[in-house]
């Protein structure tokens, strides 16, 4: 009853109003008075266009109030009239993207036929709106100095807004990298994208930014960090409006080349440390450095491109002046960039079953345990040795020597790691080829009409080797492809002078994907692989994924993955006039398609150490291969190790916003903005039903019957519970989750002109995020076929598991078939379909000065609080009250739960395959859990998240004084985070929770937390030359060569993000902490106490790299407490009382006390200065020539993320990087120079 409610009062909405998009265009409003200041109603008010001789004309109201909107971004001459008034001409009035500019008009008495003339200037005050934000004009998007030409990295220079993006992936085709902004406190990648105001998001996925225009393509950027207009929605942050040239009455044009070279570029800090130039190669005499001096290719980049726009003309035929005109660009990009690939491949003596020369960095033998073998030794199993560390012939398994093979051979010797590690050294080179296309027609239809047509598109090839494998085996991006397409089509239509209607219809779609193309047309077979096995496989012409821990991979994952998002929109709007408010109303309609085409691994196998390890169930760093298990034929279970058959989904959504828009000018000092927006935005459905929807915890799961309890005493008494739901299935509803009718939206600001130079503005406004892809769940219609390498828990493998890895066979989806069977010993996610879309409420207050020379100064209060982010939840751990006796730090005892009892599971067809099915016992944890056919599983979907934002927000901008533009921004800001699924750099925190039992939700300092920020970015027409106070000269040669001279700049710092903790064990994530400092039964965990940040300054030249040193202490086996020995080396001290104690258990069974985030641990801070000198000579009245030397990251400074540093607390080596050992090089490039020439007409 509800939902045909919520249909029929949307569908009288839909009728009744029509929908104001969100507009690009700009406003002009005010008040047309006489000169005692009375209103002088019915005037006509008429804006021109400079450069179309386009107008728009209005009339004022009874007030004396006008508005005139969608005008597009440019100069105007703005005039009003009235019977026995002079006419008044407000001349080259600058309209800016998005901008609401209140201009009042003063009419003088006389006659209608004389005119006063005034000469304009964009207000510096922002007197209509309570938005808060950033214009940048077509200089300061053509001027500054952008690396890879990318505009909307001009958001870096916006108080408030701060990009957490990798630095070096910022070109126009790292859609995804280039989205990484969170907005005055929002949620990472939570912002709106619009392009000429149509969407320009990739709606479904991870809302990447889907299309970036071209640097001269742009006419005006904008970023709105606080909107209280209720046109806009679908952001936990702001809006990102880019607006794109249109023709004029004259021809206009550039033609460009950007030219890079790697001898311009400064050395890489990893090269540097290998002693290697900017090629990657050394200087010794050595084959290898030779075959690289010969070989190697140095960084390149060629950009190049052309604009084009003017009227359409058909000589004899057709004159569009005033009516019709084109504009077109393209741009080409090609890039080679030097990878420098450390990797760690095999010796050729392991393929001998050899390694005797085994040893850590110390010199200390890495032994090789003989899996088959065991023994018991004071409680604890024990395997036998291999004699020599040598493995014999007999025992190396074909298939292992066959993959093996097709590594490169070591080249170099290994160094600061142990034997066999970054033991192989190549200059690979990464290339992309990229174009950008677009064009645009507009059309004016009499003085009424104004129509346009938009399409760009744009295309990326990117081919990235990563293990210098060629031919099967090969890994990376081999290609990695992104397709844009838009299309844009736009009318507006002035009904009567106060009375505007516009529609606007786009269509987008965008493509990403990548593959490994040299690994198809390899079936498994070629490696030795069974054909009846490799039959089964859903891609059985692959070659297949095989990891090895500690070293290289070979094969690519997934081997195909494609996604394929089209967002259609439909954006009627009427806008009117009346007695002082401008009100717009109108619904935001979108239908968005996201076809996902991610074939996984249709094969994939992992070794690791474990069956090569003394102890089974203990690692330790002298023991264990993952290279010796593989080539005994042995593989581990879990992981992973496995074949997926993915279902291919097609899943629709659709997204309504009905709203109601008021800017009411109060009177003359006090406008406010009042506004009302719904947001109906319907969870996805599959076309043909291949999702789950949701979990039922009280369904009496149908195995319950297949066996006799009483023969299972440790399992708990009750029947078994549990079953998974599915969407479209027994009258249940096809969308992944319940429609949430509640999303309304109040929005209310105000500005109010206290005196002629000062404005204080405020407001509040309610936002719903954009959802994300955790609702498509497609479990049951895809499947994995898990590898189960033991049935005794992993202490006896299976032999020559190597040989078929699947010997029950692979398994085909069942999808909904199954009912309450579906997915029994498989970890089912799933997606609560109670969630509701989180909500924000962002609200600011401020006061914006105007200073002297053209400057303008705003102070001002930025909050925000999102509240109901997505969490997720360990679902399937047992009660606190078993919790408790296995967990030592509460007197537990972690045997109990360790140890193993009979499985009730064991040999039930419903479980083949599964390590639940394989094996007779069953850890008494694992039984113990609610759902115990089911194994851990997570709940997705869960409304638990809130995050805290405040900030002092600080701005000064200056325009056009002597040739001058500075924007100033600084911002002091805080933010917490609780209960979010958090941001986890280190890829191993998978719940909100901190202890599931208790309910007790993860809190600490936001992620992306920076308290100081503070951007500077000026473009200075240098003073010299013709016209200026310096060699204003009628020489024509010191004309040419002294005038045109440009420097702009941008100058980013903030403090560093906080360091990221390691995360405990927890039972569900075994793997994911830190080796306990004892083991045994019932021994009380190692433990990590975590203290301050030594504070010791950062030797960017060192071999090593500190990100942090922080003082720690370690919990001994006898239960003494001290510090590590590296903390001692920082000066920490070892008086305990000086230490702010934060306990991180190792426990397997203990919860996580420790936050994730700590604000005072935080990675360095890194300044970033890009700037440019250009030179702007004329060479004929219309055209002119530009050349520009640009420089980027030009001092030359080092930035790490935090997953480079090592994160073991153990480890000697924690908190830094070795420059000569890490894979990867810094986060941002190393200083490049960049040398431009343009034509322009």
């Amino acid at each position: 009853m509800g939902s045909r409610l919520g249909t029929a009062a949307l569908t009288l909405l839909l009728a009744s109003a029509a929908l104001f998009a969100q507009e690009f265009r700009a406003t002009v409003t005010g008040l047309v008075t006489d000169p005692s200041g009375a209103a002088i109603p019915v005037a006509v008010v008429q804006a021109r266009n400079l450069a179309t001789n386009e107008m728009a004309v209005t009339n004022t109201d009874a007030r004396g109030t006008y508005t005139i909107p969608f005008l597009k971004p440019g100069a105007y001459n703005l005039s009003a009239e009235a019977a026995g008034f002079k006419k008044v001409t407000q001349e080259n009035l600058t309209l800016n993207i998005g901008q609401t500019a209140t201009v009042n008009l003063v009419l003088e008495v006389g006659a209608v036929n004389e005119t006063v003339t005034i000469t304009a200037e964009t207000p510096l005050l922002e007197t209509a709106k309570a938005d808060r934000g950033l214009v940048i004009d077509s200089q300061g998007v053509r001027e500054f100095p952008l690396n890879a030409r990318n505009p909307f990295m001009l958001s870096i220079l916006t108080a408030g807004v701060n990009f957490n993006g990798n630095v070096i992936y910022q070109r126009p085709f790292d859609n995804g990298g280039i989205a990484d902004w969170n907005i005055n406190g929002g949620f990472d990648r939570n912002n709106e994208f619009l392009l000429d105001g149509a969407p320009n998001n990739g709606q479904a996925g991870n809302n990447n930014i889907a299309l970036v225009p071209s640097v001269d393509a742009v006419q005006e950027f904008k970023i709105q960090t606080n909107s209280f207009d209720a046109q806009y929605g679908k952001t936990g942050g702001g809006i990102v409006n880019v607006s794109l040239k249109s023709g004029s009455n004259t021809f206009h044009g550039t033609a460009y080349e950007f030219a890079r070279r790697v001898g311009w570029d400064a050395n890489s800090f990893q090269n540097n440390a290998l002693g290697l130039d900017k090629r990657g190669c050394g200087s010794t005499n050595s084959p290898t450095d030779k075959l690289c001096d010969q070989t190697a290719q140095g960084h390149f980049l060629d950009q190049y491109g052309f604009t084009v726009g003017g009227p359409i003309l058909v000589p004899g035929l057709y004159n569009g002046r005033d009516k019709s005109f084109f504009f077109a660009a393209y741009e080409g990009y090609r890039e080679g960039t030097p990878t420098p690939l450390r990797l760690s491949v095999p010796q050729p003596e392991f393929l001998q079953g050899d390694f005797s020369n085994l040893k850590d960095n110390n010199g200390n033998l890495i032994s090789i345990y003989n899996p088959f073998t065991g023994r018991d030794v004071n409680g604890v199993w024990t395997r036998d040795v291999f004699p020599n560390n040598k493995i014999p012939p007999n025992l190396l398994n074909p298939i292992a020597l066959k993959l093996l093979s097709l590594f490169p051979q070591p080249n170099i010797p290994s160094a600061g790691s142990f034997y066999s590690q970054n033991n192989y050294a190549v200059q690979s080179i990464d290339r992309d080829d990229f174009y950008n296309l677009m064009f645009r027609f507009d059309q004016n239809i009499g003085d009424k009409h104004r129509l346009f047509f938009r399409h760009a598109s744009n295309d990326r090839t990117e081919i990235r080797p990563t293990n210098d494998v060629h031919g099967p085996g090969a890994d990376g991006q081999l290609p990695l492809k992104r397709l844009n397409d838009a299309y844009v089509l736009d009318w507006v239509g002035t009904i009567r002078p106060t009375f505007v209607a516009n529609i606007r219809a786009s269509w987008n779609r965008y493509v990403e994907g990548a593959r490994g193309d040299p690994n198809q047309g390899h079936p498994p077979t070629e490696a030795g692989f069974p054909a009846s096995m490799v039959a089964q496989l859903s891609q059985p012409n692959w070659f297949g994924r095989y990891e090895f821990a500690d070293y290289t991979s070979l094969g690519r994952s997934p081997q195909s993955s494609f996604n394929f998002t089209n967002t259609f929109a439909l954006n009627p709007n009427i806008t009117t006039i009346h007695n002082g408010h401008s009100i717009h109303l109108g619904v935001d309609f979108r239908l968005v398609v996201l076809n996902i085409q991610n074939f996984g691994n249709s094969f994939r196998l992992q070794s690791t150490r474990a069956f090569t390890q003394r102890v089974y169930n203990t690692a330790d760093s002298l023991s264990g291969n993952s290279f010796a298990a593989f080539l005994l034929g042995v593989l581990p279970g879990g992981g992973n190790n496995g074949a997926d058959y993915n279902a291919l989904t097609s899943t629709v959504q659709r997204y309504y916003a009905p709203y109601v828009q008021d800017d009411w000018k109060v009177s003359r000092k006090l406008t406010l903005n009042l506004g009302l927006r719904w947001d109906v935005n319907t969870p996805p459905f599959e076309r043909y039903n291949r999702l789950i929807r949701g979990f039922d915890p009280t369904a009496t799961n149908p195995v319950d019957k297949l066996f006799d309890h009483s023969q299972f005493p440790d399992l708990p008494a009750g029947a078994v519970k549990g079953a998974l739901l599915f969407a479209g299935i027994n009258g249940a509803d096809r969308r992944a989750a319940n429609i949430d009718w509640t999303a309304i939206q109040p929005r209310v600001g105000f500005a109010y002109q206290l005196t002629p130079k000062i404005v204080w503005r405020g407001g509040w406004g309610k936002y719903y995020l954009n959802p994300n892809n955790d609702y498509i769940q497609p479990t049951a219609f895809s499947t994995t076929t898990p590898v189960v390498g033991s049935v005794d828990g992993g202490r006896s493998p299976i032999p020559n598991l190597l040989n078929n890895p699947f010997p029950q066979g692979v398994f085909q989806p069942t999808g909904s078939s199954l009912g309450g069977f579906t997915f029994l010993g498989r970890q089912p996610n799933f997606f609560d379909p109670t969630f509701k879309l989180p909500y924000v409420n962002q609200f600011s207050t401020g006061f914006q000065y105007e200073l002297p020379f053209r400057s303008s100064l705003e102070v001002s209060y930025v909050g925000n609080r999102s509240y109901k982010l997505e969490g997720y939840r360990d679902y399937d751990e047992p009660d606190l009250a078993f919790r408790q006796k296995c967990d030592p730090l509460e007197g537990g005892n972690a045997a109990y739960c360790s140890g193993l009892v009979n499985n009730p599971f064991f040999g039930l067809p419903q479980f083949t395959g599964t390590s639940l099915g394989s094996s007779p016992t069953i850890s008494r944890y694992d039984l113990n859990r609610p759902f115990p056919e089911f194994g851990a599983f997570t709940q997705r979907g869960r409304n638990d998240g809130k995050l805290w934002y405040n900030s002092m927000q600080v701005t000064y901008q200056t325009r056009g004084l002597a040739g001058l533009n500075v924007s100033f921004a600084y911002t002091l800001s805080k933010a917490i985070e609780q209960g979010a699924f958090p941001t986890s750099f280190m890829g191993a925190w998978n719940t909100s929770f901190t202890d599931t039992q208790r309910n007790i939700l993860q809190r600490s300092i936001y992620a992306f937390d920076r308290p100081h920020v503070l951007k500077i970015g000026t473009v200075w027409e240098l003073p010299f030359g013709k016209g200026k106070r310096i060699l204003n000269t009628s020489n024509a040669f010191l004309t040419r060569v002294f005038s045109g001279w440009q420097h702009t700049m941008i100058f980013q710092y903030s403090s560093g993000r906080p360091w990221e903790f390691p995360p405990s064990n927890s039972s569900s994530n075994p793997a994911g902490g830190f080796a306990p400092g004892t083991s045994g039964p019932g021994s009380p965990p190692g433990s990590l106490i975590y203290l301050k940040d030594a504070s010791i300054p950062v030797d960017w030249s060192a071999s090593k790299i500190y990100g942090v040193r922080p003082c720690v202490l370690k919990m001994q086996s006898n239960g003494t407490i001290t510090p590590q020995p590296y903390s001692i080396s920082y000066g920490c001290g070892t008086d305990q009382s000086t230490y702010n104690f934060l306990f991180v258990p190792s426990s397997l069974y203990a919860p996580r006390i420790a936050p994730l985030h700590f604000s005072n641990l935080r990675l360095h801070s890194v300044p970033q200065v890009d700037m440019s000198i250009n030179k702007t000579t004329r060479i004929s009245e219309r055209m002119s020539v530009q050349f520009r030397a640009e420089a980027f990251n030009i001092t030359n400074t080092f930035y790490f993320p935090i997953q480079q540093f090592t994160n073991n607390p153990d480890d000697s080596n924690f908190g830094t990087i070795i420059k000569g050992t890490t894979a990867q090089g810094n986060a941002n490039f190393p200083r490049q120079i960049q040398l431009a020439v343009k034509f322009i007409f």
